[in-house]
């Protein structure tokens, strides 16, 4: 039976409380244990993802998302008339929503969003995106990995079994409730809208050619490097 998959089976039974530990564990054990270049080239794959991940994330959460000054309202090529928010009494610019829980009016507002404690706007919407993407990745790797786990070490017995089908279904669903969000975004950019707008049904007066889209959203050259 060899080491590995004793390890392996011991590691199951005694650190189910972090799934995304036990994976990243039982996978470092059997790789270096058995290395194989495919393993190996997965494993280095996975980690510079979640690098990836972490950085975008702390990007979004720490950069602001930029909010209107003085002059945004009067330079805004779109206003015929200088509009003011009526919640902050500040100059308005179009795209600029009022966020009520930043208690502030954002510059092309997407959304807030709570799991970075941040508004997602016109400063910050990139690293959101490159976030998204990146993750949506991590998790393809992620399950392939578990996968590629599963076949070659089955699952003995009952617990095991049940532990294996529900580690395995959680790691699915994620990856395409991801790949679902990224896919949703995706379209938002090549319309050039926000997902207030889309919700709000607002017509797509911003669009232009896909690049020009591309552009505006993540920036000008590298589009998914978070820089």
């Amino acid at each position: 039976m060899g080491i590995g998959p004793i390890l392996y089976c011991d590691i199951d039974h005694r650190i189910l409380g972090n799934h995304d530990g036990l994976c990243k564990l039982e996978f470092l054990i059997q790789i270096f244990i058995y290395p194989e270049e495919k393993e190996i080239l997965l494993l280095i794959l996975h980690h510079l993802l979640l690098l990836a991940v972490i950085y975008s994330f702390y990007k979004t959460s720490t950069t602001k998302p930029g909010s209107p000054t003085q002059t945004d309202s009067e330079d805004d090529p779109l206003t015929t008339q200088r509009k003011t928010c009526k919640f902050c009494q500040n100059n308005k610019p179009m795209r600029c929503h009022h966020c009520r829980q930043c208690n502030k009016c954002i510059l092309r507002m997407d959304h807030h969003c709570p799991w970075v404690n941040n508004c997602i706007g016109q400063n910050n919407y990139k690293y959101f995106f490159c976030l998204v993407f990146y993750a949506t990745l991590t998790s393809v790797v992620y399950f392939c990995i578990y996968f590629n786990k599963i076949l070659k070490n089955p699952p003995i017995g009952k617990i095991d079994t049940y532990f294996i089908i529900f580690a395995a279904t959680l790691s699915f669903t994620l990856m395409i409730v991801l790949f679902l969000f990224l896919a949703f975004h995706t379209k938002l950019i090549s319309n050039n809208q926000t997902t207030l707008e889309y919700f709000e049904k607002q017509r797509e007066h911003y669009n232009k050619d896909l690049v020009s889209n591309c552009n505006e959203f993540l920036g000008p050259g590298c589009w998914l490097i978070p820089n």
